[in-house]
C-alpha cells in the first residue's frame, strides 16, 4: 500500500524529531494547522484556493504566495479553481494536524495538474549551520541537482548540495555550513549544465528554507521561490539570471544574416528558412541587431526585447532589407498531454494578410493575421514513430490554398511551431521543434 506524500513526510519528520529539536514557526493552537499556498501553475492568470470552506487566496497570480493562515485540523477538502472558472482544477482531501505548518503548491501543465502538500518543520541543524530542502515542480525538466556554493565557485569540481530530486518530489532537509553568501545553481541530474543561476543569497544560522524550482514555460530553464520555515511563512522569488532566445529567418533578404546581441556577434550566416538553437543570455532587456552577411556593418534591424528570466523566446525576422521587422514570441514549452504534441502557427509571410489553418483538412485556426501566432493545438502523436499530418493554409474565408505541407511528423511530448515565410507566389513553411 502506498501512502500519500504528505503522510510520508509527516512520518519522516516524527522520526527526525526523536533525535533533535524540531523547528518551524510557533503555531501554538492545537485546534488548527497553518497553510501557506503557492501558485506555480504557469497556464492560468490566477487561481482561487479554498480549504475547509475558507478562502485562503482569491485570484492569486502565477508566482503568487500567501503566507501561513489557520485552518481547522482534521481531514479537509482542498479546492483550487482557475479564477472565474466553474470547474475546479483540484478537488481533493488531506489531513491537517493541529499545530503543524504546511506548504501547499499547485503546479504542472493544464493537461496534468499536480499538487504538493508538505510539512514545513525541520530539525535545528545546530550552531554554524542552516537547513535547506528542494521541491521540484518544474514540468518537463526531469530530476534536478541543486548546488549552494560561494559565488563564482567552479561548478565542475563541486558536488550537489541536494541531488536527484524528481519532478513532483520534495527532498528531506539537509544541513549546510553557514557562509557570507551563496550562489544557487540548478542542473539536470548528473550534468553540469546550468538551468538556474541566482544572485548571491544569504541564509541565517539555524534557519530552514525550501528551494522550490518551478517552470515559467521554458523547456529547459527553471525559476526559484525561497519558502522559509518561520513563524509567518515568509517567502521570496529568486529570479533566474538566465533567459534564452532563438532566431528564425523568414525575411526577404537574399543574403544570410548575422545577429548581434549587445554588440557581440551571436549567430552567423543564418540562411533564409534557417532556425538557430536556443541561445542562453542574461535575463533583461538587450539590444539585438541584424546585419546581412553581404553588407557587414550595415544594420538592417534593431530590437530591444525584454527577455524575462527563465523563459524561452523566439524571434522571427521578416520583411525586406529596407523594412525588416521582428516578431517576438514567448514560447510555451511545457510538455503537452501524454500521447500528444502541441503545435502553434505563425503568419510571418511577406504579404498574406490572414490565413485559415487546416490540420488533416479540418479547420483548426481561423483568421491568423500577419505577424501573429495562434494558440497551441494539441494533436495525437504516436510513441516512437510519431504521427504524420498535413497542414494547409488558405487565404482567410476562401478555398484558395496558399500553402500545403504534407507529411509533417509530430512526436509525442514535444512542442512545435510552424512559420509561414516568403511571398504568396513562393510561400514556404518552417517547422521547428521547440522543446
Amino acid at each position: 500500500m502506498s501512502l500519500p506524500r504528505h503522510l510520508i513526510v509527516t512520518l519522516c519528520l516524527v522520526v527526525l524529531g526523536l533525535t533533535g529539536c524540531s523547528k518551524g514557526g510557533n503555531n501554538s493552537s492545537g485546534n488548527s494547522g497553518q497553510i501557506r499556498v503557492v501558485n506555480a501553475f504557469f497556464e492560468a492568470t490566477s487561481l482561487d484556493y479554498v480549504v475547509a470552506g475558507t478562502t485562503l487566496a482569491a485570484a492569486l497570480p502565477f508566482q503568487g504566495i500567501r503566507p501561513y493562515q489557520s485552518v481547522n485540523n482534521g481531514v479537509q477538502t482542498f479546492t483550487v479553481t482557475v479564477t472565474g472558472a466553474a470547474t475546479p482544477l483540484v478537488n481533493a482531501s488531506s489531513s491537517i494536524n493541529g499545530g503543524a505548518q504546511y506548504t501547499y503548491v499547485v503546479f504542472g501543465p493544464l493537461t496534468s495538474v499536480a499538487t504538493i502538500f508538505a510539512v514545513d518543520s525541520f530539525t535545528d541543524p545546530g550552531s554554524g549551520f542552516f537547513s535547506i530542502r528542494v521541491m521540484n515542480t518544474a514540468a518537463g525538466i526531469g530530476p534536478i541537482d541543486v548546488y549552494l556554493t560561494p559565488p563564482g565557485a567552479d561548478l565542475t569540481v563541486a558536488a550537489p548540495t541536494v541531488a536527484a530530486v524528481a519532478y513532483g518530489a520534495t527532498s528531506s532537509f539537509v544541513a549546510v555550513n553557514t557562509g557570507a553568501t551563496f550562489e544557487i545553481r540548478i542542473t539536470p541530474t548528473g550534468t553540469k549544465t546550468v538551468i538556474y543561476d541566482s544572485a548571491p543569497k544569504t541564509f541565517a544560522e539555524h534557519s530552514g528554507t525550501t528551494i522550490m524550482a518551478y517552470s515559467k514555460g521554458s523547456g529547459t530553464l527553471v525559476n526559484v521561490a525561497l519558502l522559509n520555515s518561520d513563524s509567518a511563512g515568509t517567502s521570496s522569488i529568486a529570479d533566474n539570471l538566465v533567459a534564452q532566445y532563438k532566431v528564425v529567418n523568414a525575411s526577404l533578404v537574399s543574403s544570410p544574416l548575422n545577429v548581434f546581441i549587445d554588440g557581440n556577434l551571436q549567430l552567423s550566416n543564418v540562411p533564409f528558412l534557417g532556425v538557430s538553437n536556443y541561445q542562453q543570455t542574461t535575463a533583461g532587456t538587450h539590444a539585438i541587431t541584424v546585419q546581412a552577411q553581404s553588407t557587414p556593418g550595415s544594420t538592417l534591424l534593431t530590437l530591444n526585447p525584454n527577455l524575462s528570466s527563465a523563459t524561452d523566446t523566439s524571434i522571427a525576422l521578416v520583411g525586406p532589407s529596407g523594412g525588416m521587422a521582428g516578431v517576438v514570441l514567448l514560447d510555451d514549452n511545457q510538455p503537452p498531454a501524454t500521447g500528444s504534441a502541441g503545435v502553434r502557427f505563425v503568419n510571418t509571410s511577406a504579404n498574406v494578410a490572414s490565413v485559415d489553418v487546416f490540420v488533416n483538412f479540418s479547420k483548426q485556426v481561423t483568421g491568423l493575421a500577419n505577424g501573429t501566432a495562434s494558440s497551441y493545438v494539441n494533436l495525437t502523436a504516436t510513441a516512437l514513430t510519431g504521427t504524420s499530418y498535413e497542414f494547409d493554409f488558405n487565404v482567410s474565408g476562401t478555398v484558395n490554398a496558399v500553402l500545403k505541407l504534407p507529411g509533417v511528423v509530430l512526436l509525442p511530448t514535444h512542442k512545435y511551431t510552424v512559420y509561414l515565410a516568403g511571398p504568396t507566389a513562393t510561400l514556404q513553411g518552417i517547422v521547428t521543434q521547440d522543446n
